[in-house]
């Protein structure tokens, strides 16, 4: 076994994550993860994909991937100088075989300039031509729009007064209240979450409010892989990861349990039946929420 490949199964075991739970965050498939584990970095399909799945394996058990790249460059799997070698071949042949490329770029460029040639002409004769419209004299008694008419004051001096003012927009719209009528207010979530107690990587939270667990995910920033079920130990009613700018947030319906299970619960905002739960405090990757709903009080 590597060095890196003891750091990084280290890492995970810490964490307790297992195999399984990096192949669903990566998407890398399980034999290729114990590889990188073992220092069997001649299993891996090439010398690229070796290093992107190390990298990927560093950020799903929370490590900086440059860092590893870098520390453990003496344990990367290096590239074949036949691969060197063979990519520069095919470079030279495909050069060979394109002599007339650069023949091909000059025409495309002269082209293009002709075409930009003929669009200055044509933007040069319309400003000219519109120059020549509004430089004509106006005829004498034509009043144009925004002129002001100039009046004999009492005092021998001028008054001025504006011919004509366009109506001005409304800044804002007010609206109006029928008499007797009342404005609905937002309606206010009623449910109440209740820290109950920790232990270790698992918080547990009662609710009240609502005949059912109605569970809302959504990432702030990076991405994070989630699991939720209606209990520990049972089947994932959902699962997959939520990423900025792709899948960013999600919602589930359980009944009176729900089990959310984070692996990096700090990026997760987490509402349940409209109240949220802080989970930026949380530092256990992943961590995991029971959520149980008590029923109401009799009246």
């Amino acid at each position: 076994m590597s060095e890196l490949g003891q750091v990084l199964q280290r890492a995970r075991e810490e964490k307790g994550i297992t195999l399984d739970d990096i192949q669903r965050i990566t998407k890398i498939q399980r034999r290729y993860l114990e590889a990188i584990e073992r220092g069997h970095f001649h299993v891996l399909p090439g010398h690229f994909y070796a290093r992107a799945f190390i990298k990927s394996y560093a950020e799903a058990v929370g490590l900086d991937p440059n860092h590893i790249l870098t520390h453990f460059q003496a344990d990367l799997p290096a590239q074949p100088p036949t691969e060197q070698v063979e990519r520069l071949r095919r470079r030279r042949v495909a050069s060979a075989n394109n002599p007339l490329q650069a023949g091909r770029w000059v025409t495309k460029t002269l082209l293009v300039l002709f075409i930009a040639l003929i669009i200055g002409v044509i933007y040069v004769a319309a400003v000219n031509n519109n120059d020549d419209t509004f430089t004509q004299p106006i005829p004498s008694g034509t009043v144009t729009p925004g002129a002001e008419i100039v009046t004999p004051g009492n005092g021998g001096g001028v008054s001025t007064s504006p011919i004509a003012q366009q109506p001005q927009p409304p800044s804002a719209v007010t609206p109006v209240t029928e008499p007797g009528t009342t404005t609905p207010e937002p309606e206010v979530s009623q449910a109440t979450v209740t820290f109950e107690s920790q232990q270790g990587s698992i918080y547990n939270y009662s609710l009240q409010g609502g005949e059912k667990i109605t569970v809302h995910l959504k990432v702030k920033e990076d991405r994070s892989w989630f699991g939720v079920s209606e209990g520990k130990g049972k089947k994932y009613v959902e699962e997959g990861e939520l990423k900025k700018g792709a899948k960013e947030e999600i919602t589930i319906e359980l009944k009176k349990s729900a089990y959310v299970r984070l692996g990096k619960p700090t990026v997760v905002e987490l509402t349940v039946n409209g109240a949220v739960i802080d989970t930026s405090k949380m530092k256990f990757m992943p961590s995991n929420i029971t959520i149980k709903l008590k029923e109401a009080a009799a009246q």
